[in-house]
């Protein structure tokens, strides 16, 4: 799970655990979303890093943005774009991320895009 993540009831930061400590909201359900998410993640991830795979890529990481986005998982979707030609769309999300953000420069560890 991303370091951001917070309990869609109450916003406290994410503790791990199943029931938030706050409200005593339960947290499975969206912990196994974000999950997913990640697993799609790094199915790109391996797509990516094969040459011979570069195009199936672009689905789990557009699967895994409409789970859960973070900004790394969007940056990873933008190369998959990249990748597989569809250049105006990655720009456009790399546009997006950048004002958003202007001062990120991806070098913080993320382990759980």
């Amino acid at each position: 799970m991303s370091a951001g993540f917070r309990c869609p009831t109450c916003r406290t930061p994410w503790r791990g655990a199943t029931v938030c400590p706050r409200c005593g909201s339960d947290l499975a359900a969206v912990m196994r979303v974000a999950h997913r998410a990640w697993e799609l993640r790094e199915t790109a991830r391996v797509a990516l890093g094969a040459a011979d795979r570069v195009a199936e890529a672009l689905g789990p990481a557009q699967a895994a943005c409409r789970l859960h986005a973070t900004p790394r998982g969007e940056r990873l979707l933008a190369l998959a774009l990249l990748a597989t030609g569809r250049t105006a769309p990655a720009r456009a999300l790399i546009a997006r991320a950048i004002a958003r953000d202007p001062d990120a420069d991806g070098s913080a560890a993320d382990t759980a895009t």
